[in-house]
């Protein structure tokens, strides 16, 4: 029996990965049939599922359940560790409406391979599922945050952020690296919880806040968190009070229900490859 329900489960955090395809030459049936559609098309490759990416994912939960447990080793790098004890203080901070729930796994009320681990909720007239992002770096922090310095909202910035953009230069920005992960994390966990908002909040603490981070992490006495309670202006993340950035940044957007249609047949199609 698994130890915890995430392990060998398809999880919000990773199930992009289900996404992938691979391009392979069409059969003679799918080129006949595709020709008939489209008598001038000079194609031969299809995008076919899985790819893989999506392989790779599925077999690593094959893994887990016959191992009957996770197959990392709890080795923590210090961006996570970072991440995980900033985020509870980071929803001290919001407006009355968040809830923080970082510790309760749901499971999908049709699909018990499909779990996910909301950061929290936001009460509003729309019911809206919340991820969090603390970057450690500045670099992460600056390229996270940069669509909506650059005039975007709502669902435009999300997009933007996943598909590259003209900054307000004129220089066209890629997509960033993690922007489909970031982005179907929150789109399965309003699958799974019924939502139909998200929240993306990308949070970098103001120098001025920095001495509340680290005495909090040294009155914890939690040995992931000792980099923290040692850290300083120049070794932890931090931004100019009054500068050009603010510290909280959200993008909030409507969850198409096409996404989480495309994504919920896509883990009932990989659901018949566990075993």
């Amino acid at each position: 029996m698994l130890s915890d329900i995430r392990n060998g489960n398809f999880s919000s955090s990773e199930i992009v990965a289900l996404l992938s395809t691979i391009s392979r030459p069409m059969t003679e049936e799918e080129l006949q049939a595709h020709l008939e559609a489209y008598p001038k098309s000079k194609k031969k490759n299809i995008d076919a599922w899985p790819g893989k990416a999506a392989i790779t994912y599925i077999n690593q939960c094959n893994m887990e359940r016959r191992l009957e447990r996770s197959l990392d080793n709890e080795l923590d790098a210090k961006p996570t560790n970072y991440g995980k004890f900033v985020e509870p203080l980071l929803f001290s901070m919001l407006e009355e409406g968040y809830t923080y729930n970082s510790s309760e796994t749901l499971v999908h009320p049709d699909y018990s391979c499909w779990v996910g681990t909301p950061d929290g909720y936001k009460k509003s007239k729309t019911r809206t599922v919340v991820d969090a992002k603390c970057p450690y770096t500045m670099e992460s922090f600056c390229k996270l945050v940069a669509p909506l310095y650059n005039g975007f909202e709502g669902m435009e910035a999300m997009n933007a952020l996943r598909n590259g953009y003209t900054d307000k230069t004129g220089l066209f920005q890629p997509p960033h690296a993690d922007a489909e992960k970031y982005y179907y994390q929150i789109v399965s966990n309003a699958c799974i919880d019924n939502c139909t908002h998200g929240e993306l909040i990308i949070y970098c603490p103001y120098e001025s806040e920095l001495e509340v981070i680290i005495s909090a992490a040294t009155q914890s006495g939690n040995p992931s968190a000792y980099f923290i309670a040692n850290g300083s202006k120049k070794s932890l993340p931090n931004i100019k009070d009054g500068g050009f950035y603010q510290n909280i940044n959200i993008y909030n957007f409507e969850i198409p229900q096409s996404d989480k249609d495309f994504l919920t047949e896509t883990v009932k199609k990989a659901e018949k490859y566990l075993i």
